[in-house]
């Protein structure tokens, strides 16, 4: 009972303090704005605690501590491989909306995510995903997940998004 009282706390502070972005002086405005319209619009992300650390031209650096809405194993203290896959996604679909064609709005159609190892005990998971090419209505994407623990990292992916690039107004 105590655990699901610590996760509605996180929720509390995740949906009031709308997102973390731990290097603001690294962000263009828009990207920033694009940024955080994505996170918000996404109440998993809010939820479990992700942040953005950093975004750029088609690539996107996200984290999410550990803590006890992602524990995959109460007597082991580590992040659940169920939430590294969402925290992949969510990185990776930002990194699409950074791309330099802008595409308005993006959603996964396939992602492959082949796990290494397990994340380490009390640490938290970083992702870091880019956009290499955008077809006239796919996205594709690769990106990693590591922890400070090893120089290997957590877990690879490869995914495709859908896209759209502009509003048609009939």
């Amino acid at each position: 009972r105590k655990e699901s009282s610590a996760a509605s706390d996180v929720y509390k502070r995740q949906t009031l303090s709308s997102v973390c972005i731990r290097k603001p002086n690294q962000l263009n405005q828009d990207r920033l704005i694009i940024a955080r319209s994505f996170i918000n619009s996404l109440p998993h992300a809010r939820y479990m605690g992700m942040r953005i650390d950093e975004i750029g031209t088609g690539f996107a650096v996200m984290s999410l501590p550990y803590n006890a809405i992602v524990n995959g194993d109460i007597t082991e203290k580590s992040i659940h491989s169920i939430a590294i896959s969402g925290l992949i996604d969510t990185c990776g679909g930002l990194s699409v909306l950074a791309h330099k064609l802008q595409p308005l709005e993006t959603a996964t159609m396939n992602l492959r995510v082949d796990y290494l190892r397990p994340a380490a005990l009390n640490q938290e998971v970083r992702a870091r995903a880019e956009c290499y090419y955008i077809s006239d209505s796919v996205a594709y994407v690769k990106a990693t997940a590591e922890d400070n623990s090893s120089r290997d990292p957590i877990a690879t992916a490869l995914g495709t998004f859908a896209i759209i690039k502009e509003r048609i107004i009939s």
